[in-house]
């Protein structure tokens, strides 16, 4: 009973620790847009050169992710974690201070989104891992998931009141001290275990031997394929999807209520997905979700845009989006350990990056070309039932 007992408290602690860092850093990396206006007003910076500053931090934060895998993989992932929090920090407290494009960029645009790459999903499943082991594990990242969007929701409220209320200064101050309080946490995840000892061997390897153990792996090769799928879709609809409903006749009331039932459908099927993780092949659940997408896609295009079907496709889409990850993670995890999850699935979380920076280009050339948005969607389609197919076949062992 007792260990029954030490048991439970070990995962929740561990589980707990883990949300919170990602509610965190996921949640202040989806709203940076709400501090654009205030960021520019304070700096003297020009709102297009802002927006450049913000364009930055996204490629800043992909290519960062493998980059830190690979530190985790040499230090460990509390170091990652803690230096992680200290750059968030660090890169908060200089915005306010920030009266160039250039110190701007150095502090919004590198310190900042590199400190939210190094605590990434990735690196914190890659501790969760190691402390819980791959069962356990499987369930938590479907809550881990999740807390992204409890933390983007979060946020968004607080920076809303904050901003209008106390400022700029104050409001940055705050979350400051937020991101050192990630420091105790990732104390916490990252401690020692059973499992993390039992993995020291895999450490001799060289970064070289690792990516070419992975890069010729066809089952990691397939995995990439769908991932960078998966950012392809998801971007067209995170850029793109409010417009296309106005477009349709739909109310802007009505698209903003049925984009928020996406973001509250996104969480519900992480949830889902990592509970489904510890019970079923993940690399089903992939292909069960890119072919979801690729078939509610067409039913979509084919049926009348009325209010009714916008907010079906919306939920529908939300829970088979952030879904991917844990399976994803998981998959990545399996074929190379834990101790190898952060770097190998940063560089497959970059290929997702690529994705959607593709259907971002691609959606705004669709309307231009087309005057509408079948033709961003029928490439979306063809990719999704080709990752379907592409992770059926593929072994996770």
């Amino acid at each position: 009973m007792k260990n029954n007992i030490k048991t439970m408290t070990h995962v929740f602690l561990t589980g707990l620790a883990a949300c919170l860092l990602y509610a965190v850093s996921a949640g202040i990396r989806s709203n940076y847009g709400i501090m654009l206006t205030s960021i520019s007003d304070n700096s003297g910076v020009a709102y297009g050169q802002v927006s450049l500053v913000l364009a930055i931090s996204q490629l800043v934060f992909g290519i960062m992710q493998p980059v830190f895998g690979i530190v985790a993989l040499k230090k460990s992932n509390r170091f990652v974690l803690m230096m992680s929090a200290i750059l968030m920090a660090l890169g908060m407290f200089m915005i306010p201070y920030s009266t160039s494009v250039w110190t701007l960029m150095l502090a919004l645009g590198i310190i900042l989104p590199a400190g939210t790459g190094g605590i990434s999903f990735g690196i914190i499943m890659g501790a969760v891992t190691l402390k819980l082991g791959e069962q356990k594990a499987a369930t938590v990242s479907g809550l881990v998931n999740a807390a992204s969007g409890l933390g983007g929701a979060a946020l968004s409220s607080i920076l809303r009141s904050t901003l209008s209320t106390v400022g700029l200064g104050a409001t940055t101050f705050g979350l400051t001290i937020l991101f050192l309080l990630l420091i105790p946490m990732s104390l916490l995840l990252g401690s020692q275990s059973i499992s993390a000892v039992e993995e020291t061997s895999e450490n001799d390897e060289s970064m070289g031997q690792v990516f070419k153990g992975a890069l010729s792996n066809k089952n990691y090769l397939l995995l990439i394929f769908a991932f960078l799928t998966c950012g392809f879709h998801m971007v067209i609809i995170e850029t793109h999807l409010y417009s296309q409903f106005v477009s349709y006749g739909i109310s802007e009331t009505f698209s903003a209520f049925a984009y928020s039932g996406y973001g509250v459908a996104t969480i519900i099927g992480a949830v889902i997905s990592g509970i489904l993780c510890s019970k079923l092949k993940m690399k089903n659940i992939l292909a069960f979700l890119y072919s979801a997408r690729a078939v509610t896609t067409l039913l979509f295009l084919l049926a009348p845009k009325t209010p009714a079907i916008a907010m079906t496709f919306a939920v529908i889409s939300g829970l088979t989006g952030a879904s991917t990850i844990s399976p994803t993670s998981g998959i990545v995890g399996k074929m190379f350990g834990s101790k190898k999850l952060g770097v190998l699935f940063g560089f497959a979380f970059f290929s997702h990056q690529v994705g959607g920076f593709l259907s971002a280009s691609l959606g705004g050339l669709s309307v231009e070309m087309t005057g509408g948005y079948v033709m961003i969607w029928t490439i979306s389609i063809i990719l999704c039932v080709l990752a379907g197919i592409a992770t059926f076949i593929m072994k996770e062992e």
